[in-house]
């Protein structure tokens, strides 16, 4: 069985119209994550035993564009995940 080892511990985001939005940022990058991790986990099923066991120290991923005042919360957390998963598997390959 294979085994991915990820520690994720900073993310750049450039937010636009964020004036009277900060409050959204941390609700969104927690829903991100867990997104990622479901993702996560449902690739690394998908994809069993073909990359064997990984240690990644560092992932850089695509920068994210968020205009906080025309997005809902849950599509900036889909974008961010779906940019965390693309430098994952661009990683794992």
């Amino acid at each position: 069985m294979s085994r991915l080892n990820l520690n994720i511990d900073s993310l750049a985001l450039r937010v636009t119209n964020a004036a009277g939005y900060e409050h959204r940022i941390r609700p969104i990058v927690t829903r991100a994550a867990s997104i990622f991790a479901e993702r996560t986990d449902a690739y690394c099923q998908a994809n069993s035993g073909a990359y064997g066991d990984k240690n990644l120290d560092a992932l850089n991923a695509a920068p994210v564009n968020l205009d906080l005042r025309t997005m809902s919360d849950e599509h900036a957390a889909q974008d961010i995940a779906r940019a965390w998963l693309r430098a994952l598997t661009l990683n794992l390959k």
